[in-house]
């Protein structure tokens, strides 16, 4: 037996009705796993802000490592600098020390206090005067290298407490700069903990909008299905109708003929007619 028009919409409505059930069910699931997939991103967002805040913190400090490395570098240079002086006085001193005299420096210093005492309380012919000066002259040209070593010595001793001085500042910097770069380490090792969280929930978050999206192809394949479905029922509904309407003009032709012969059957007779019967008879022109 076959299927009737008004079975086939009914068929079809069941069907709808499981196409609806499936498109609410998979509408539903894709809603959960974009929820899921927003609270990742949400996360994920957070951990991005926690990166940048690591991130500003490790290039700030080890902003203050370069900074400090260059201020330990104009100390070491200053130093070698220093030091450099000091290989040249010592230089200096010993080509000086290689024409000392052979008497000491406190002798040479008594001999001129010794003659200087004698010019000034002895009375001395002028030409004696004048050779104690020559004298002293002399002696004071000799005093003059011991002086001048000396100075040599105290300016290189100078020069070492300075040099001692930025040998101390140097390691203090060196010292900070390891401190520093170690806590730069600490914030950078985070960073990239960080980094590789946010790369897994990504991952994570990834996967949850494929399968979304799976769900929204699925959705929108049913909602094909559904489409296709209505119009199928729209023309089913449309043969019918027009079944209906033939239907309709088949009867009234029906009716209109009985009306009809009736009418013939009553002039006939010689019958009076109504005035739908009147009316149809006139019409066709039999009257």
């Amino acid at each position: 037996m076959s299927e009737t028009p008004e079975q086939r919409i009914e068929e079809l409505y069941r069907r709808l009705n499981v196409l609806k059930a499936e498109r609410d069910d998979l509408n539903k699931k894709a809603q959960t796993w974009a929820e899921r997939r927003n609270r990742i991103h949400e996360e994920i967002r957070k951990i991005r802000l926690l990166i940048r805040d690591l991130k500003q913190r490790r290039d700030s400090l080890n902003k203050e490592v370069k900074h400090l490395k260059a201020l330990r570098k104009v100390e070491l240079e200053r130093r070698d600098e220093i030091l450099e002086e000091i290989r040249e006085l010592r230089k200096e001193r010993n080509r000086i020390a290689a024409g000392k005299p052979p008497r000491s420096q406190s002798y040479l210093e008594n001999q001129i206090k010794r003659i200087e005492w004698k010019i000034q309380t002895e009375p001395l012919p002028l030409d004696a005067e004048r050779k104690l000066i020559d004298q002293i002259k002399i002696l004071e040209a000799q005093l003059e290298v011991y002086r001048r070593i000396g100075s040599i010595n105290n300016k290189i001793a100078e020069l070492r407490k300075e040099a001692d001085k930025l040998k101390a500042e140097a390691l203090n910097y060196r010292s900070r700069i390891l401190e520093i770069s170690a806590e730069s380490q600490e914030f950078h090792a985070k960073m990239l903990k960080r980094i590789e969280e946010a790369k897994e929930l990504k991952a994570k978050a990834d996967e949850m909008h494929q399968r979304y999206a799976e769900n929204k192809e699925k959705v929108k394949a049913i909602n094909l299905e559904i489409k296709k479905t209505l119009g199928e029922i729209r023309s089913i509904r449309e043969l019918l109708k027009s079944e209906e309407e033939k239907e309709r003009r088949r009867r009234e032709s029906d009716l209109q003929r009985q009306t009809e012969e009736k009418a013939l059957e009553k002039l006939k007779r010689g019958e009076k007619l109504t005035f739908d019967e009147f009316k149809i008879l006139l019409e066709k022109g039999k009257i």
